[in-house]
C-alpha cells in the first residue's frame, strides 16, 4: 500500500512538472511569434516586447489572464487606425492563440508622440 501511494505521489509530481513546462514553452513561442510577426511586417526603426504575462491580473477595469505590450517606434504608415487593424489580422492569422489575449496594447512612439491601441482577444477598443 505505501508504495503504490508513493508512485501515485510520484506520479502526479510527474505529471504537473510537464505540464508547467508544456505550458511556459507556449507563453514563450507565443510571445516570440507576436515579436516576429511585428518586426516581418512593420516598418519601424525598433519594436520592443515590454510585457508579456500570463496569470490573473485585476485592475478598475477588467481582469485579465494574459496581458501583452509591445512598443513600435518611428513606424512609417498613414493612418494609426488603418495600421492597427492590419496589424491585429496579421497577429490573428499568423499567431496561434492570438486571441486569448485579454489585453494586447501597441504603443506607437515617434518624435512628437505616443499613441495607444489596446486590442482585448482580438478586437480593437
Amino acid at each position: 500500500m505505501k508504495k503504490q501511494l508513493l508512485l501515485f505521489s510520484i506520479g502526479i509530481m510527474a505529471g504537473i512538472i510537464t505540464y508547467a513546462i508544456i505550458t511556459r514553452n507556449r507563453v514563450e513561442d507565443k510571445s516570440n511569434a507576436i515579436l516576429k510577426v511585428l518586426e516581418s511586417n512593420c516598418e519601424c526603426d525598433q519594436i520592443k516586447q515590454f510585457l508579456y504575462v500570463k496569470g490573473l491580473a485585476t485592475s478598475k477595469k477588467e481582469v485579465s489572464t494574459e496581458t501583452a505590450e509591445y512598443e513600435l517606434k518611428n513606424c512609417k504608415y498613414t493612418d494609426l487606425n488603418s495600421e492597427a487593424h492590419r496589424i491585429n489580422e496579421l497577429l490573428i492569422k499568423k499567431v496561434d492563440g492570438y486571441k486569448e489575449i485579454d489585453r494586447f496594447t501597441l504603443e506607437f512612439v515617434d518624435q512628437s508622440s505616443s499613441k495607444l491601441v489596446t486590442i482585448n482577444n482580438g478586437n480593437i477598443k
